[in-house]
């Protein structure tokens, strides 16, 4: 007997680790199960969801709203809010599935007046994490993720222990609302260390260069500056040392200019947006991440799966994919100092014969941040 396929719409802002989210679920998800539809805002669009949305439309239906906006603004939230009420009446989807806090409160409030059976959200990191928000902000923010929950959705999706454990601690809602799912990434086949190397026009450096690399936004969650000042001290101990950072933001050119007034140019290597970011991670001998707060960051398991030790911040998420002595090493948010001390610790372990085998670091992404193992969890959560 056929089946009916379950009617899923997913409203989301289309931006870093959410929008790869949703394009892992619609281009992987079962589709002789499902009837995909996704409502994406357009305001922050990034390059990787622009590539992907060829793909997308294979699978499923496209719908975008430049109203679905991250600021908060009264004319484009009730226009968002508008479109996507009358989106749901259209559908009428059986699974309603909002990534983003944003998203979240838009999608969630519009099937007021319509029959969803269930209604699944996936923050990508509350928005009351966020550091530039004022403490009433995010009391409010609080508050309203707590009606929502309680009076809207079926169960909550988070990308790591650390933000369910949040949650919890905010009292968003009761422990069996909530169920941890990490992102996961499929496993590909990437280019040599020495490939990659060259695909980032750095196969001059000298034969003995230890690469210490980022692929990230430069925007002010990421903490680009403590990077570059991380690089700066490590390189001043030891000139064999290089950093590479690929990616664009609009904290670019203040970093830029550090690297251009503390003479690191040779040693501090700013390489802009890459498309292949996710392969050209096995240039690195050690992956840097110095983030103020996260979901869980897809750049971390990226490096994992290739293999590469981890210095990242003790924040939500990035301390649950690195596990120190396993594949990486923790410090806490700003502490330049020991941050570059880990960074030498690794460099250190490896000169002597030590440290992380690629084999080691590999299996922490096999043991938990695979698609497949992604996939089946929010699929059976759907069905179920």
């Amino acid at each position: 007997m056929i089946t009916a396929k379950k009617k899923l719409l997913i409203v989301q802002e289309a931006m870093g680790g959410c929008g790869r989210n949703v394009v892992d679920i619609v281009n992987g998800i079962d589709h002789d199960r499902f009837d995909v539809t996704v409502a994406y805002g357009t305001d922050r669009l990034d390059d990787y969801y622009r590539k992907a949305l060829p793909e997308m439309e294979k699978h499923a239906t496209l719908i975008p709203i430049p109203e679905l906006t991250r600021d908060i603004s009264a004319s484009n939230d009730i226009r968002a809010w508008l479109r996507v009420h009358e989106l749901i009446k259209q559908i009428k989807p059986d699974i309603l599935h909002c990534h983003s806090s944003k998203a979240g409160i838009i999608g969630r409030s519009a099937i007021i007046g319509s029959h969803v059976a269930k209604v699944f959200y996936t923050p990508h990191a509350y928005s009351f994490q966020a550091w530039e928000f004022s403490e009433s902000k995010k009391l409010l923010f609080v508050m309203l993720e707590r009606m929502f929950s309680h009076l809207l959705t079926t169960r909550t999706f988070n990308v790591s222990a650390g933000e369910c454990d949040i949650a919890l601690r905010y009292g968003i809602d009761n422990p069996n609302k909530f169920k941890v799912v990490y992102n996961g990434i499929p496993d590909i086949e990437l280019p040599s260390h020495d490939e990659a190397l060259r695909a980032l026009g750095l196969s001059g450096l000298p034969q003995d260069s230890i690469v210490v690399g980022s692929t990230v936004r430069l925007a002010a969650q990421k903490d680009p500056m403590t990077f570059v000042k991380v690089a700066k001290m490590v390189v001043e101990h030891n000139p064999r040392v290089h950093f590479v950072c690929v990616g664009d933001g609009d904290l670019q050119d203040d970093v830029a200019r550090f690297v251009e007034s503390n003479g690191l140019a040779d040693h501090v290597h700013l390489l802009g947006y890459r498309d292949d970011a996710e392969r050209i991670v096995t240039a690195f001998d050690v992956y840097l991440l110095t983030s103020l707060y996260e979901g869980l960051p897809y750049s971390l398991v990226e490096s994992l799966r290739a293999g590469v030790p981890i210095v990242a911040t003790n924040v939500t998420g990035s301390n649950e994919v690195v596990r120190p002595g396993v594949n990486g090493y923790l410090f806490e948010v700003g502490d330049v100092e020991d941050g570059a001390r880990q960074v030498e610790r690794i460099i250190s372990e490896r000169s002597r014969g030590g440290g992380f085998s690629p084999d080691a670091v590999r299996g922490t992404y096999l043991d938990r941040f695979t698609s497949a193992c992604m996939l089946d969890s929010v699929q059976q959560s759907y069905l179920n």
